[in-house]
């Protein structure tokens, strides 16, 4: 059983670095999943190196919910939580 958490656009032709993060995501989740790890998601480190020096690992997804009022309703739901990129924010700028 999968469950699909969102996505993000984009404009243009995927570069050669989003080629080989699509390409390690889906090389690594079917190795979880021949080990017989389930219920995680994949996780990429050192993205700033060369791809031969990427590490990969899982994070249980139970790791990633928060609890969060359901709107029009007393109830709460678990969510994974996310942040928008804010273009004039300090993170963005010291990238830029």
């Amino acid at each position: 059983m999968t469950h699909f958490f969102g996505y993000q656009g984009r404009a243009a032709h995927p570069s050669k670095f989003d080629c080989e993060l699509g390409t390690t995501l889906g090389f690594s989740a079917a190795a979880l999943l021949e080990s017989g790890v389930n219920c995680s998601a994949v996780a990429i480190k050192d993205l700033n190196k060369d791809v031969s020096e990427w590490r990969c690992g899982a994070v249980p997804i139970m790791a990633l919910l928060r609890s969060q009022p359901k709107p029009g309703s007393k109830r709460h739901q678990l969510v994974v939580l996310s942040d928008e990129v804010q273009l004039d924010g300090d993170a963005y700028q010291l990238l830029k």
